[in-house]
């Protein structure tokens, strides 16, 4: 699985007597220490931008992965968001999440023909998560069997599954920003026509696929 290349500007993070990590950590958990709900959180409180990949020079997102030939999109983003929660939650590196034991034992999705990030959320919930290192992502599903993964001890959970905004498709943008101020990144779906398939660069919207359907 391939992970980002290192930044040389940015900070080891979590390092044990890093006060300069220290201050930044509490500065992330500001509105985690200041309220228990992210939609507490005022609108003036909203911040102009905020980058997670970078604050004072500490990542607290996660690698990047290359789903390669698989339709593995809905999983792989969960176990990144996973992962960079918990760097926000405990101020320490954890290890690589696994997407493939995902894929292969949950039966709620479809492997690398799709599926739903909240149906691997479930299985987190109810079950576990194991790390990439016990279980490393091989780009198919088929062939691939759960009993592979027995062996491979815990190492992360979801304590707690909700929608953002309480069910699907009641949120906000605000809703949304607030939810990642206080708790970290989100995993969300959006349905791409056929045409995002030679996407590359640029603002794809539906207007710009009316457009290109006249000029066809």
């Amino acid at each position: 699985m391939d992970q980002q290349e290192q930044d040389p500007n940015k900070k080891d993070f979590g390092v044990k007597g890093d006060k300069e990590f220290d201050q930044v950590l509490n500065k992330a958990r500001n509105w985690q220490s200041k309220y228990t709900n992210s939609q507490d959180i005022p609108d003036s409180e909203i911040p102009e931008s905020i980058d997670y990949r970078n604050m004072d020079g500490y990542d607290f997102t996660s690698y990047f992965r290359d789903q390669g030939k698989c339709g593995s999109c809905y999983t792989i983003s969960m176990t990144q968001v996973m992962e960079a929660r918990i760097k926000l939650k405990y101020g320490k590196q954890p290890p690589m999440l696994s997407p493939q034991m995902l894929m292969t034992c949950n039966y709620m999705n479809e492997g690398c023909d799709g599926g739903w990030p909240h149906f691997n959320v479930f299985m987190a919930e109810n079950g576990h998560l194991v790390s990439e290192d016990c279980a490393p992502y091989i780009h198919r599903t088929k062939g691939d069997d759960c009993k592979n993964y027995q062996q491979c001890k815990p190492v992360a959970k979801v304590k707690k599954s909700y929608f953002v905004g309480g069910g699907w498709g009641n949120t906000s943008e605000k809703r949304m920003m607030k939810e990642i101020l206080r708790n970290g990144p989100i995993n969300g779906d959006f349905q791409a026509p056929s045409m995002f398939s030679i996407y590359k660069e640029g603002i794809f919207s539906e207007k710009g696929l009316i457009d290109i359907h006249k000029q066809s």
